[in-house]
């Protein structure tokens, strides 16, 4: 009866650990994005302020 405990105790523990995982690993997903989001403005910034330096030395 003891070994079935300690089974299920061990059992529970990898659940909750795997639970804890899934959650952290979701909340850095959505940090990763909003960093790349600003990454991805400061670039289409970049590139919309190269192409008029071209228009104006093209001129």
């Amino acid at each position: 009866m003891m070994k079935v405990n300690i089974g299920l105790f061990g059992i529970f523990i990898i659940i909750i650990s795997n639970l804890y995982l899934f959650f952290d690993l979701k909340s850095k997903n959505k940090e990763i994005n909003e960093q790349l989001l600003i990454v991805k403005s400061i670039l289409e910034d970049l590139d919309d302020d190269i192409h008029e330096i071209e228009k104006k030395l093209a001129k």
